[in-house]
């Protein structure tokens, strides 16, 4: 058996009969929603879901990745045990290395921006250039497998090398590069394994399971640095403690089936079968694979990345699929959480505790989330639970406004200036309560749906690529993200706010223009959900084209009107 399975080329070639192969697959990719047409795939039934669950449950473990590393670099870079190891006689001594950020050595203010900054140079190198070739040619399986493999080498390099070497730091840098592509393979293959292995029905679920993982990560690695931020090895224990994971997984994934869509497509029906019956514990599964026979006759073989930016249906999918996740960074939720503490210490004198709040808010709103997707939908929530997040934000700025005080005093022994913020008690605590309200229904919607709607909307024969792009954007967007500290300074802390607030608004606008609802749609038919929606159709435009309309009519009426008068002159 050939490893791609046969297509019905005469669902093309009946009306061109010459088109060269490219053009055929552009065809393909253009006309595919107008065959998904005569297939509407209704009657599929889904008996016993319990091994999808699982399934999803232990591939989102490599949501751990991406969630723990967050939250614990946050921490572990104030920890006296890593700066014993990378500043502390190496670029000055104690005394030097525990002045404000702004007044640190350079040269150790240069490594710890490089700490962060390779981590994402690394996540966006992974997602984008390892991800969708290891996925599509090796399998969904097989690129868990490897992000993995990356992240356990990554982070062994970065915790076991000794300290006080300059050549051995950039050995570890070196290790946050891996670590890095890992995370950005992880946030790539998760959330796609569960989108095609899920019955319709619990899709938003399975695939939001990462984004659960994801933030009891977060939680976890708060609480972790808490108890070890004075131990002689904190650092290195806060960061080893991940390490289980990816063993697991690398372990596990042995014992989990291939999805059955990778299978149909490079292996044939009858591969698919085995799997699709193994995952849905029933032999009746003829329904659902005619469906993904149906979607791969539709979409014909494997398109180009060329083929994807110059195809006009799929660069507008791919231009959803990259907004999203654009958008969703630019809520301000990674500075947030890496930023966060800093913020509150100032506001509050806690920022060790206020980000432990912020983490177990985040923790407990991802529970019902996972209910929410399929009952309530991707596009309500995400353009409701926006507008929460947008009030969230107004309230935390507006509240240091007219709450908090910022005096400019000069770092002894410097020429630093040092912005001190001084705000009342109720003051801190409601900011601190609105960037919680924030952060909840940021877990209700943006944090999941993003990477569960950009892994659904794409045909299967550029599902790999096209994710594997969205992926990075969300990692490139996070990199400039990072740099959201120095507007600090020039904006001040409500500024900032301000800030996420309007991008927040953007990314609802953007959500309610233009992108469908997926919810309870069989990943073969979702093209006719996009060929059906249409930004002219939604209500607001409608209401604000009425008053245009209405003076194009009357304005011919005139025209016509003055034509008749000018015709009865003469």
């Amino acid at each position: 058996m050939s490893d791609e399975p046969v297509m019905n080329t005469e669902l093309y070639t009946s009306d061109i009969p010459n088109e060269s192969e490219p053009q055929m697959r552009k065809m393909s990719i253009e006309n595919g929603s107008e065959i998904h047409h005569h297939h509407r795939h209704e009657n599929i039934q889904y008996k016993k879901p319990y091994v999808a669950v699982l399934l999803a449950a232990f591939s989102s473990l490599g949501g751990w990745f991406f969630g723990y590393d967050q939250g614990v670099t946050g921490g572990i870079v104030v920890m006296s045990s890593f700066k014993e190891d990378f500043c502390i006689d190496v670029y000055a001594n104690a005394t030097a290395c525990d002045l404000p950020v702004a007044a640190l050595p350079s040269e150790y203010r240069r490594f710890l921006v490089l700490f962060t900054l390779l981590y994402n140079v690394g996540c966006f190198l992974g997602a984008v250039f390892i991800s969708s070739f290891v996925a599509e040619r090796f399998g969904r399986r097989a690129i868990i497998f490897t992000a993995s493999i990356l992240f356990f080498s990554g982070t062994s390099m970065v915790i076991f090398p000794p300290g006080k070497s300059k050549g051995i730091m950039i050995l570890i840098l070196f290790g946050r590069i891996v670590e890095g592509m890992g995370v950005g393979c992880s946030s790539f293959s998760c959330p796609l394994y569960a989108s095609e292995i899920a019955p319709t029905n619990l899709r938003g679920m399975l695939s939001g399971f990462m984004q659960m993982t994801v933030v009891l990560g977060l939680f976890v690695a708060n609480v972790v640095n808490l108890f070890l931020k004075d131990h002689p090895l904190g650092w290195r224990l806060s960061n080893g403690i991940i390490l289980i994971a990816p063993l697991a997984i690398m372990i596990g994934i042995f014992f989990c089936p291939e999805t059955p869509r990778w299978l149909f497509k490079r292996k044939g029906r009858e591969a698919a079968e085995k799997s699709l019956k193994l995952i849905r514990k029933s032999d009746n599964v003829d329904a659902e694979l005619d469906a993904i026979n149906d979607a791969l006759q539709a979409e014909g073989n494997q398109v180009s990345v060329k083929e994807l930016f110059t195809t006009k249906k799929m660069l507008q999918r791919l231009g959803i699929g990259v907004g999203i996740h654009v958008l969703q960074q630019a809520t301000g939720i990674n500075p947030i959480f890496t930023f966060g503490g800093i913020i509150y210490q100032s506001i509050l004198g806690q920022g060790i505790i206020s980000l432990l709040v912020l983490s177990g808010v985040n923790l407990l709103s991802t529970i019902p989330a996972l209910f929410l997707f399929d009952r309530l939908g991707r596009r309500k929530l995400l353009v409701f639970c926006g507008l929460g997040m947008v009030i969230g934000h107004l309230i935390a700025a507006t509240i240091f406004v007219t709450g908090c005080t910022v005096t400019k005093n000069m770092v002894n022994g410097t020429t630093v200036v040092e912005e001190i913020v001084k705000c009342g008690k109720s003051s801190g605590i409601i900011m601190l309560v609105a960037t919680a309200i924030f952060v909840s229904f940021f877990a209700l919607s943006w944090g999941p749906i993003a990477w569960i709607y950009a892994a659904e909307i794409f045909p299967l024969n550029v599902r790999a690529r096209a994710v594997s792009i969205t992926t990075g954007s969300n990692w490139f967007m996070g990199t400039i993200m990072s740099y959201i500290l120095e507007l600090i300074s020039p904006l001040g802390i409500h500024g900032v706010f301000y800030l996420f607030s309007a991008l927040t608004l953007v990314a609802v606008i953007f959500v309610y223009s233009f992108c469908p609802e997926t919810r309870g749609v069989i990943l073969e038919d979702i093209d006719e959900q996009f060929e059906n929606f249409k930004f002219k159709d939604r209500t607001i435009v409608k209401f604000l084209r009425k008053p245009c309309e209405g003076s194009r009519k009357r304005s011919t009426k005139v025209n016509v009107t003055n034509e008749m008068d000018d015709d009865k002159r003469f």
